[in-house]
This record gives C-alpha cells, sequence and structure tokens, in this order.
C-alpha cells in the first residue's frame, strides 16, 4: 500500500497531528466550560442574593419559616399546603417565586 518510507511518515504524522489537534481542541473546550460555570455560579449567587433581600418573597418566607418550625416541634401545620398554594397562585398571576430560575 505505502511503497516507500516517506509515504509511510507523512501519513503517520498526519495522524498524530489530527489527534493532537483533537486533543488541544478538547483542552480548550473544558477551560471554556469551567469558566462558564464559574459565571453561572455568579449568577445563581445574584439570583440568591436578590431574592433573599426582595420584599415580595416574604410571604414565601415566612410560609417555610412556620414549616420548618412545625416540623422540628413536631406540630401539626398547614404551612406547607399553604406555601404550595401560595406558589401555584403567584405563578398563574406571572409573578415570580423563590424557586424561580433568573433567566426563564
Amino acid at each position: 500500500m505505502f511503497e516507500s518510507g516517506i509515504e509511510r511518515t507523512i501519513i503517520i504524522t498526519a495522524v498524530v497531528l489530527w489527534f493532537a489537534h483533537g486533543w488541544y481542541l478538547n483542552e480548550r473546550l473544558k477551560n471554556v466550560h469551567d469558566k462558564l460555570d464559574r459565571v453561572l455560579e455568579a449568577f445563581d449567587g445574584l439570583r440568591d442574593y436578590l431574592y433573599e433581600i426582595d420584599p415580595q418573597f416574604d410571604d414565601e418566607r415566612q410560609l417555610l419559616e412556620d414549616l420548618h418550625e412545625s416540623l422540628d416541634s413536631g406540630s401539626v401545620s398547614f404551612a406547607g399546603m399553604n406555601h404550595m398554594e401560595l406558589i401555584k397562585k403567584k405563578e398563574q398571576e406571572g409573578k415570580r417565586t423563590l424557586n424561580t430560575p433568573l433567566v426563564r
């Protein structure tokens, strides 16, 4: 098939360069994904911070706090059901909830 050593060398070199180029691009892509993950984590932290201080979520926070208190004390409470109803009501009205992602 390959009649001379030069042809074999050229083909082997081309294959090695092709694999090396693929490896290099894969490493660059990993770096891009790492940077993208850091940016998305920063935005998620921003979302948590903004939702933490926004007064429109005070009703949800209060219901969640009531639920946690009832679970800790072992008493019966309807805070979980009330929270689910509030979430459904807000979603029907097109309002954000504490679990709404920053970008829809």
